[in-house]
């Protein structure tokens, strides 16, 4: 199996390994008694992986051995199918997105409009999904989909998000106040875990880095990070690090701009009051 997002997040995963130790492809090939082209074949996923080969890889590069077991464990996974693949029809891009979300050791999402879908309660995801062109079938599969995404966020080695938020998210009534109070509440109680990380950029600030649109960032343990941004019924991921580098230069002027933790759940709480008032 080859060109898949899971051999492709391998095939970088065993490419940065072998930067890591300083060898060119050369120099591993005559290690290990292949080809060149066999060894670039396995780093770009144009060959089909296998797990003697990953762990061929591994020893000659002297690996450690809770990384090597990571790695071979995500060699035997190239073979498996993951949940998403499973009795769903499933756009590519959304496949990639949902490979990422599953490998990144954190995510920073920035967002002009909406909650983030990791964020989302499952009556705010099934308002936006009934209100596009989707028919109602597919789209409570999306609604499915999107609240077992949310998985990530409760694994023993549970991703680190980090979400900012333009207060102008706030202010749509999507689903109306009762949908939107709940809404609140879930920010509130997800903002208190250890590993989720709400940050509000307030109105009163004008002009925020953020404005060019919405993204997502992805990091990776080994892997170099990577940029999703999501149109209509398309996304497009950036790895080239020129292009990605823009955006944590974004991410970082972010940072100095946005409310700290404390009173963006002050802010998100004061919306909570607003919309439990009007639902009452």
């Amino acid at each position: 199996m080859a060109d898949t997002p899971r051999a492709r997040a391998l095939a970088k995963e065993l490419r940065a390994a072998r930067f890591a130790t300083g060898l060119t492809a050369r120099e591993l090939s005559r290690m290990l008694g292949w080809s060149e082209a066999k060894v670039s074949r396995l780093e770009t996923a144009r060959r089909g992986i296998h797990v003697e080969s990953v762990e061929a890889i591994l020893k000659a590069l002297k690996v450690n051995r809770s990384e090597r077991e990571r790695l071979v464990k995500l060699a035997r996974e190239i073979r498996e199918p993951a949940w998403w693949e499973v009795g769903r029809e499933i756009p590519e891009q959304l496949t990639a997105l949902l490979d990422a979300e599953q490998r990144a050791k954190r995510i920073t999402s920035v967002q002009l409009n909406l909650v983030p879908g990791l964020l989302q309660t499952r009556e705010y995801t099934r308002q936006i999904m009934t209100s596009s062109e989707l028919d109602d079938d597919t789209a409570e599969a999306r609604v499915e989909i999107r609240m077992k995404r949310q998985e990530v966020l409760d694994q023993r080695s549970a991703v680190q998000l980090r979400a900012f938020l333009d207060e102008a998210v706030f202010f749509r009534p999507i689903g109306g106040s009762g949908v939107m109070a709940e809404q609140m509440r879930h920010l509130l109680k997800v903002s208190d875990t250890s590993n989720v990380e709400i940050r509000v950029l307030p109105r009163s600030i004008g002009a925020h880095a953020g404005m060019s649109g919405a993204f997502l960032l992805f990091e990776f343990d080994r892997s170099r990070p990577v940029v999703y941004i999501e149109a209509r019924r398309s996304g497009a991921f950036i790895d080239e690090p020129e292009d990605v580098g823009l955006f944590l230069g974004s991410v970082e002027t972010l940072e100095s701009q946005a409310t700290d933790a404390d009173d963006s759940r002050a802010i998100i709480l004061s919306y909570l009051r607003k919309y439990e008032g009007e639902a009452a």
